[in-house]
C-alpha cells in the first residue's frame, strides 16, 4: 500500500518519523476520517471545514487558498495508487505540528499524512448492547469539537466496551450529561423530535451529526441525563460510516430518508 506524506507518494514501509516527532511526543495534531464510496468523497467540504477550523484552534499555519483542490487531488491519486477507485475506502487525513520545542512549540508549520484502506459501504444495523462508560468524563473546550491526536478517553471507553461485552459505550460530561459514544454521536427520537447532546458537553462536532441536524427541521440539542433515554422511542448512534440502532425500529420512510442522506443506495 502507498500513502501521501506532505507532497510525496510513498510506499508505507518507506515512511518514517523521528523520535521527537510532535504527533508521537505530544499528540499535537488533528485528523479526519473520510468515507469514499461510489466514486465520491462523502461530505468533503464538511470534513475540510472541520479540519481547517481545528488547525486554526491549534494555531497551525493556515493552508493555502488552493488547499482544498490540492488535497482532494492527492487523496484521489492515493486511491488510484492503492487500486481503490472502484471500491469503498476509508481515508484518514492527519495534520500535526512539525518538530521543534517541548510543550511550547517553536513552529506552527505542519506535516500532512494521508492513508487509504479498503472500507465498507454505509450501513444501517440493529444492535442491542450499549452501556455508560463511568471512568473519564468529557469537558467542553475550544478544541473539544475536533478530532485531535489525543484520543485517550475514546481508547479507554473502547476497552471498557470490549471488556463489558457492549457494542458501544456512552461517554458523559463532567456533570453527568450524555455526550457521545466511542466513535459516533448519539441521537434519539421522542415525540417526533430529534434529540442529541449539545456540543457544550465536549462531544465531537461530527460530520454525520451536521447532516442530521440539517435534514430534520425539529431538533433539540441540550443537556440530558442518562434517564432521558428511557423515554426515547428510537435510539441510535451515527457517524459517516454507518448508523447503529439500539432501541426501537426505523420506519421504512425514515430508513429511506437516512439512506438517501448518507449513501448512494
Amino acid at each position: 500500500m502507498f500513502l501521501v506524506y506532505n507532497s510525496d507518494l510513498l510506499a508505507e514501509d518507506a515512511f518514517q518519523l523521528t523520535a521527537n516527532d510532535r504527533a508521537f511526543q505530544y499528540g499535537d495534531g488533528l485528523f479526519e476520517t473520510i468515507r469514499y464510496e461510489a466514486g465520491q468523497l462523502w461530505f468533503w467540504e464538511d470534513h475540510l471545514s472541520r479540519l481547517t477550523a481545528g488547525m486554526a484552534a491549534l494555531h497551525l499555519l493556515a493552508p493555502a487558498a488552493a488547499w482544498s483542490e490540492t488535497l482532494q487531488q492527492r487523496v484521489l491519486a492515493l486511491l488510484a495508487a492503492n487500486g481503490l477507485t472502484q471500491a469503498c475506502a476509508r481515508i484518514r487525513v492527519q495534520v500535526w505540528r512539525q518538530t521543534g520545542g517541548l510543550y511550547t512549540p517553536t513552529t506552527n508549520q505542519y506535516n500532512l499524512l494521508i492513508t487509504a484502506r479498503p472500507g465498507q459501504p454505509f450501513a444501517i444495523t440493529n444492535q442491542t448492547k450499549i452501556g455508560i462508560y463511568p471512568d473519564i468524563q468529557l469537558a467542553y473546550s475550544p478544541i473539544s469539537g475536533y478530532k485531535t491526536a489525543n484520543a485517550l478517553p475514546y481508547v479507554l471507553a473502547g476497552l471498557f466496551k470490549q471488556e463489558q461485552g457492549y457494542q458501544d459505550a456512552i461517554l458523559l460530561d463532567q456533570q453527568g450529561h450524555l455526550a457521545e459514544c466511542v466513535a459516533s454521536n448519539l441521537f434519539w427520537f421522542q415525540q417526533a423530535v430529534l434529540h442529541t447532546p449539545s456540543l457544550q458537553t465536549g462531544c465531537i462536532n461530527g460530520i454525520a451529526r451536521r447532516q442530521l441536524l440539517r435534514a430534520f427541521p425539529i431538533v433539540r440539542e441540550g443537556f440530558f441525563l442518562p434517564a432521558s433515554l428511557d423515554e426515547a422511542e428510537l435510539l441510535f448512534t451515527a457517524n459517516v460510516m454507518g448508523i447503529q440502532v439500539y432501541k426501537g425500529q426505523l420506519s421504512e420512510t425514515l430508513q429511506a430518508r437516512l439512506l438517501t442522506l448518507f449513501s448512494p443506495a
